[in-house]
């Protein structure tokens, strides 16, 4: 006579694998949806890290050129003319688009 594994017969033992599903299936119903939104979360989150990064970068650079600014009056003016666009007093400018 063969032995039986765990000693348990057919019947029992296929209950067991169904009740093993069940849990299984209910487990997944419940976990895998968050898994998904935690999934898509981190993906947000790093791309949120990568344009700060990208931003702080700029930051630096801008406030590197304020600091050559105020060293030199000229840098100062050109920066203000090229990036905000300011004219002096009683001054036209002639805007060429291409």
């Amino acid at each position: 006579m063969p032995e039986r594994l765990l000693n348990l017969n057919k019947s029992r033992l296929l209950k067991i694998i169904i009740i093993l599903l069940v849990g299984f299936a209910i487990f997944m119903v419940f976990y895998f949806p968050n898994y998904a939104k935690l999934k898509k979360l981190k993906e947000a989150n790093r791309q949120l890290l990568f344009e700060i990064d990208k931003l702080d970068v700029e930051i630096e650079d801008l406030e590197e050129k304020i600091n050559r600014g105020e060293k030199d009056s000229f840098l100062l003016e050109k920066f203000v003319r090229n990036e905000l666009g300011a004219a002096k007093k009683e001054e036209i400018v002639i805007d060429i688009l291409e």
